[in-house]
């Protein structure tokens, strides 16, 4: 049988004090088993309900002024997940998100304007994850599901906004915001979870931590005020099933690396402490889940907040003010000038050297002369696999050619591309065979400016500072595929 499950908000807990008596909890007892609703826990020890008229809620995330609560519910079981916000005592309750899919995991964005040329008029913004392709992920695993941001409020002169912000194929979840105004979230690399970053709007894909190449998922991050990323790290696709504490430093990601827990213990959903410290989802050997804290200066789990073993109890947060991220100008709209005639729905990539590459099997420089982008085409549900499972590119994506476009001898090039689809990218050489084959997924916004170091490059080197030959002609090939 499953556990039952609750989402257990906390009303400014003194991180610092001892651990809560069990008198301060209140088991929620769930209409049938399965079934999730967000409580609230105050100091005194009276619990509320705070989603009884949902048939399921889960996600919540706090406000940056505490007041509020972004989340996820269904009102009738069967009903698609939907985003809502409300009040901190569960009052005002009003739904933002509507014929989108299956909406999950909504997270609060800074105030931001996208009145161009000016941006003078900020709204408050939101992101989630959402099924609204209404296609199959890289895999066939299930409806592909992407990154969005919409805004809170009207934008003045153009109504309630919404961008899709990753175009991914095989599926993205567990977005957080930085204090840097950047969103962190996690994507599937061919074989597991990776971290990466965007801009909110989508723009500036970026790997933060961990990739296809390795044999271990990154998921569930959040940021500490000392300027470290915490998350789950584990063997298992699935996150929720749980895994190890891990943490980096957010200067150097990918070179600071330090594990937690101890092997074999099992966590999920960390989240900051007034303190500095954190909440954490923990499981002991053969129980439910349950809220603890955890201390990661000294790698240790501290008391328990709440375990009781008919619940299993996640995603717990303090309800108080916290600092507002930077605000970010979405350079989509900056650029959105350029996104007319014959530049309609294309944004620019340039590459600055291919031969830039931490790669064993890198390009001896000169041989590459082109390069060709390939776009991905998911499938509709009901769709044979196009290939075989287990190679590139993935069983249940069809690819069409965008394009080829010169190598300059610097190793530079400089494209036209279409805008907001997903495309890989191949080296080739002057007979057209293929040198180096990307096996991810990429893509550029449409009215977006975008540029790489290389092709596997050290993502924590910066480049020579040079005019590349392919800019200095600035002539760019166009590549948008056929029918565009």
């Amino acid at each position: 049988m499953s556990a039952r499950v609750a989402v257990l908000l906390l009303w400014c807990l003194p991180l610092g004090a001892a651990a809560p008596k069990p008198a301060l909890v209140l088991v929620q007892q769930a209409p049938q088993a399965g079934d999730s609703r967000i409580v609230r826990l105050d100091p005194d020890g009276r619990v509320q309900v705070l989603t009884a008229e949902f048939a399921a809620a889960a996600d919540p995330c706090v406000a940056f002024d505490g007041q509020r609560v972004l989340f996820a519910g269904r009102q009738r079981a069967g009903d698609a997940w939907q985003i809502w916000e409300m009040g901190a005592d569960g009052g005002g309750k009003r739904q933002l998100t509507s014929g989108l899919g299956e909406c999950r995991e909504p997270i609060y964005l800074a105030q931001a304007a996208v009145d161009a040329p000016v941006f003078e008029q900020k709204v408050r913004w939101f992101c989630f994850t959402s099924t609204a392709p209404g296609v199959l992920d890289e895999e066939g695993r299930g409806p592909l599901r992407s990154l969005y941001a919409q805004s809170m409020e009207p934008v003045p002169g153009r109504g309630i906004v919404t961008w899709r912000a990753t175009y991914g194929l095989g599926g993205d979840a567990a977005p957080t915001i930085l204090a840097d105004g950047r969103v962190l979230f996690s994507a599937w690399q061919r074989e597991g979870l990776a971290l990466m970053s965007i801009s909110w709007a989508g723009e500036d894909l970026n790997a933060f931590y961990g990739t296809h190449d390795g044999d271990l998922s990154q998921s569930e991050a959040c940021e500490l005020p000392d300027r470290t990323v915490v998350f789950v790290e584990h063997h298992r696709p699935d996150a929720h099933q749980g895994g190890q504490l891990a943490r980096v430093d957010l200067r150097r990601p990918l070179a600071t690396h330090q594990a937690l827990s101890r092997p074999g213990e099992e966590y999920r959903s960390p989240q900051p402490a007034p303190d500095g410290g954190l909440l954490v989802a923990h499981r002991p050997a053969g129980k439910t889940w349950g809220i603890y804290r955890f201390a990661p200066t000294k790698s240790r789990l501290g008391p328990k907040v709440l375990d009781d073993p008919a619940w299993d109890e996640y995603d717990a947060q303090v309800l108080a003010p916290r600092p507002e991220p930077v605000g970010r100008i979405p350079m989509v709209e900056f650029a959105s000038v350029l996104d007319v005639g014959e530049l309609k729905g294309l944004g620019q990539l340039q590459c600055l050297n291919v031969y830039d590459s931490d790669r064993p099997d890198r390009a001896e420089a000169g041989r590459v002369t082109r390069v060709r982008l390939v776009e991905g085409v998911p499938l509709l549900p009901g769709e044979a696999p196009a290939r075989p499972p287990g190679g590139w590119p993935p069983a249940y994506v069809r690819t069409r050619l965008l394009g080829e476009a010169p190598v300059e001898p610097d190793g530079s090039f400089y494209v036209n591309v279409a805008g907001d689809v997903p495309f890989y990218m191949e080296t080739l050489d002057a007979g057209g065979q293929v040198v180096q084959t990307m096996r991810a997924w990429t893509w550029v916004r449409s009215g977006d400016q975008r540029g790489c170091v290389g092709c596997h490059e050290n993502k924590e080197l910066a480049p020579e500072n040079r005019a590349t030959q392919a800019l200095i002609r600035a002539l760019p090939v166009t590549l948008k595929g056929e029918g565009r």
